[in-house]
């Protein structure tokens, strides 16, 4: 998709098609509406008239744009949220979504309430998102060219300079390629074959180093090996290291990702009930690797390392059973009582190898609990913080970015319900505040600053939404982009 800005008002631009969003606070038109509204010859004030767009019922509404320069206007609901970058964000992906399958090649989008840089840069984001047929990995044959059509060019009315809309595309280059990643099938994308697909970073200047079991096993990764051994598929950590890594051995920030290619639940088998969503398992791992990739094309200097341990968790022979004791990477001994508690098993050794390469901050992003997606649903991602300083740090990446965030309480008073009679620790705990233990958990293997963000509501949609198709979103790449180059800005 072609975007650019354009110093025009909504009045004098020509497209095929003028987005324009209608917010819950528009009870009474405002100025810029009511004006916008007035030159059309009462469009918009008709369509709602005539029941055609409810802000109630409706996400958007295509009509015709009366007397504008515009064939179309699509009013598009502005939902609840306050302004900024979410809203953009969801306002362009609705939008462009809306137009698939249609004939409309061009796009105005009006933001309204004279929205910053953050908000543009959100909306190429969503606007992007709003292309995206999850059949077009594997379902070439089933589109029909008409099905194929979408917006060619997106022009953001009053947007900001060129330079930053080249910026923001990458960023939502970027993230399709997490989306696509984490969408792939796991007979597709396993371990090894997400090794190949980071050595393509190379190409970007970036330094890739894939560990085996056996460089794991010497290194002590028993808790990573442990989750992974029951699979014909062998497990590998992999390691994407931007040129700025070395350049900054005082400040350098590792993102990882929990990369499980599929989830069976292992000996603690999962219901079979919607379980081939268990591909998604390794949205995180997809986000970090797709955040370096994008940060190296942007800022190549950054201190950022990706790091993305990958397993399958099978039930076969020799798979870990529960009750099996393991000893991590970093000494400490875990009880595995539940084998679908496998997320944080991969992550504790990740994140101490990664600590052991001279990580100073870390963030993880991980398909965690069930209960984050009862908790928070599909807009929200949980995230706890040690400083909550740093968790400061990556919120407000996540609010410049569009993606929505919220600090959940470290709180490590419920340590004592982890203890073993066997072992230093249980890998999982009552379901009471499960959500909080799978963080204190963590938390007892990592000693720099850093921040658990729990993406298994918000990886992934369960059904279609007007803003985005079944499947997986990208979630957390944006965020770990921002947050990377602030981070080597010093911000």
């Amino acid at each position: 998709m072609r975007v650019r800005a354009a110093a025009l008002s909504p009045m004098a631009v020509s497209a095929d098609v003028l987005a324009v969003p209608i917010y819950r606070e528009d009870r009474e038109f405002p100025a810029d509406l009511a004006d916008l509204d007035a030159t059309s010859g009462g469009v918009i004030s008709g369509a709602i008239d005539w029941g055609e767009f409810n802000l109630l019922e409706h996400y958007t509404a295509l009509v015709d744009a009366g007397s504008l320069p515009s064939q179309k206007l699509l009013l598009v609901n502005g939902v609840r949220r306050g302004r900024g970058a979410w809203r953009a964000r969801r306002i362009a992906s609705t939008a462009v979504r809306r137009l698939q399958g249609r004939g409309a090649t061009t796009l105005a989008l009006w933001l309204r309430d004279g929205e910053d840089e953050d908000a543009f840069a959100a909306a190429i984001v969503g606007a992007q998102q709003g292309t995206y047929r999850p059949t077009s990995i594997y379902g070439r044959v089933r589109d029909t060219e008409a099905m194929k059509r979408s917006v060619e060019e997106l022009i953001l009315l009053g947007g900001p300079s060129q330079e930053a809309v080249d910026r923001a595309v990458l960023l939502a280059e970027g993230v399709e390629f997490g989306r696509t990643l984490a969408n792939r099938a796991s007979n597709d994308l396993f371990p090894e074959r997400m090794a190949d697909v980071a050595r393509q970073l190379e190409a970007d200047g970036c330094t890739v180093e894939v560990l085996g079991p056996p460089e794991m096993a010497a290194l002590g990764m028993n808790a990573l090996l442990g989750v992974g051994q029951g699979a014909e598929h062998e497990p590998r950590l992999i390691a994407v290291k931007l040129p700025g890594w070395d350049k900054r051995p005082d400040r350098r920030l590792a993102i990882v990702g929990k990369g499980v290619c599929f989830d069976s639940g292992g000996i603690s088998l999962k219901p079979p009930e919607r379980m081939e969503e268990m591909k998604h398992d390794k949205s995180g791992a997809a986000a970090v690797i797709a955040a370096a990739r994008t940060v190296a094309r942007l800022a190549p200097d950054t201190p950022l390392m990706a790091v993305a341990p990958m397993v399958e968790n099978m039930p076969g022979a020799n798979a870990q059973r529960p009750g099996d004791v393991v000893k991590a990477m970093n000494g400490k001994t875990v009880e595995v009582v539940n084998t679908d508690a496998e997320g944080r098993l991969i992550l504790i050794d990740a994140l101490h190898w990664a600590e052991r390469e001279g990580a100073t901050h870390l963030v993880d992003v991980a398909t965690l609990t069930g209960a984050a997606s009862v908790a928070f649903g599909e807009l929200i991602s949980p995230y706890f913080a040690k400083p909550r300083e740093w968790g400061t740090a990556v919120q407000a990446a996540g609010d410049a970015t569009g993606e929505w965030l919220w600090e959940m309480p470290l709180a490590t008073e419920y340590r004592t319900s982890l203890d073993s009679a066997h072992a230093d620790i249980v890998n999982s705990g009552s379901r009471e505040g499960a959500l909080i233990k799978s963080a204190v958990f963590i938390n007892d293997f990592v000693t720099v600053p850093w921040v658990h963000m729990d993406i298994a509501g918000t990886a992934y949609l369960l059904s279609d939404r007007s803003w985005n198709p079944k499947g997986a979103l990208g979630t957390g790449v944006s965020t770990l982009t921002r947050l990377s180059l602030d981070y080597a800005a010093g911000r």
